[in-house]
């Protein structure tokens, strides 16, 4: 059995889109000031996801997404993974905090499991 193809940016901003913003592409285009030829190529993957963090919060903010929303984080992770791009949000963390190229150093050091990097994620959002 073939594997299931992964999510791209493009088919989860669509998705959302219509199922949560129910706008059509032009609308939504002129919401988030882009260009509607733009927004449908990124929606077919012909074009990469925006680069930046604004514009992602921005298309974020337009859909409805509330910053707890975890689709919120899987909309940048997906925009950083065609290109093995760091996350917009990630990036704007690492310099916006001296101590976390520390952390993430720390956390590479030690080679941790993805259910272990959940865990103290999850530990981190508990106690601070």
């Amino acid at each position: 059995m073939p594997a299931k193809p992964k999510e791209t940016f493009g088919q989860m901003l669509k998705k959302l889109r219509l199922d949560e913003a129910a706008m059509g592409l032009r609308a939504f285009a002129a919401m988030i000031e882009m260009q509607p030829s733009n927004l449908s190529n990124i929606e077919r993957d012909r074009i990469p996801a925006p680069a930046s963090r604004q514009k992602i919060d921005c298309i974020c903010d337009a859909i409805g997404l509330a910053n707890s929303d975890p689709r919120r984080e899987r909309l940048f992770d997906l925009a950083a993974n065609p290109t093995n791009r760091i996350p917009a949000d990630v990036a704007d963390a690492v310099r916006q905090q001296p101590g976390v190229p520390v952390l993430i150093r720390t956390v590479g050091n030690k080679q941790l499991s993805e259910e272990e990097l959940k865990e103290l994620a999850e530990y981190i959002k508990k106690h601070y």
